[in-house]
């Protein structure tokens, strides 16, 4: 009897320092819950860390951008394309007088965001990209692009002089106000890079439809960054997530809200 109860014991003992297989899988499961709940939010953290490193960046160019037309005597720095045609690549490049220079979709170094007529004024190329960006150059998947940001085309663009929505100078920023008119803007890795950033403005199409001409950026949880003429930044959350395509470069739907938020941020004429 005594030895029966013995055995007993070392049995209940045994059952009290291991686990059944229910038991282990109980815990696996929570751990993969914990785990994954940890990883969400290390992702969110990381997310939220680039766009707030984002908007900084955009808040120095903005800077450099008032900067620049204080020094200038209210002239707004050029934003053209590069007039050679044997000066362009892939897309535009832009000319060598202007904000920034060349396109990011072939430069292999920070030479041309350098050479920009804003640099000075900002001081480090590192500015020039979105910590979020991953895009790379061309044929070099192991280089990374040296910008994410481009200039409304409607800041000292290519059609000053033709079109009266271009302006030239910082006074001619009247309608809308300065801090309703978008001047940087993240662009998509996708979009053509046009030498600056292009948005057709609302009368050339119908109410119904639209199109872009060149496409801004979703990397920031469907949203991207812009600055504004009077020096502010904003994150702008879209309806739709953004892909350029050639072969349809309509936009309709929610797209067409997104298209008509921009549109609304242009300078009239």
């Amino acid at each position: 009897m005594h030895e029966m109860q013995h055995i007993n014991r070392d049995h209940r003992k045994a059952r009290s320092v291991g686990f059944s297989l229910v038991e282990l899988l109980v815990v696996i499961a929570v751990v993969a819950i914990l785990a994954n709940l940890l990883s969400t939010a290390l992702n969110q953290a990381k997310g939220k860390a680039n766009r707030i490193t984002c908007l900084s960046n955009l808040r120095h160019l903005q800077v450099a951008w008032s900067l620049y037309v204080d020094e200038h005597d209210d002239q707004l720095p050029l934003n053209r394309t590069a007039a050679s045609a044997d000066d362009r690549g892939p897309g535009r490049r832009n000319s060598t007088n202007s904000w920034v220079v060349g396109n990011p979709k072939v430069d292999v170094t920070v030479a041309d965001v350098v050479k920009g007529s804003l640099f000075p004024y900002v001081r480090s190329a590192g500015v020039y990209r979105c910590p979020a960006d991953r895009s790379t150059v061309i044929g070099l998947n192991a280089v990374r692009r040296t910008r994410s940001y481009s200039m409304s085309t409607y800041m000292n663009g290519d059609e000053a002089g033709m079109d009266a929505r271009v302006k030239t100078r910082s006074s001619e920023i009247i309608s809308p106000p300065p801090d309703k008119v978008f001047v940087f803007i993240e662009e998509h890795e996708a979009s053509l890079w046009l030498g600056s950033f292009v948005v057709a403005p609302k009368d050339r199409f119908s109410l119904a439809s639209g199109s872009w001409s060149s496409t801004p950026s979703d990397r920031h949880n469907q949203g991207c960054n812009l600055t504004f003429a009077d020096g502010h930044v904003e994150y702008w959350k879209w309806h739709s997530p953004k892909k350029f395509s050639l072969s349809s470069p309509n936009v309709s739907g929610q797209e067409v809200r997104d298209l008509r938020r921009l549109q609304e941020s242009l300078p009239k004429p």
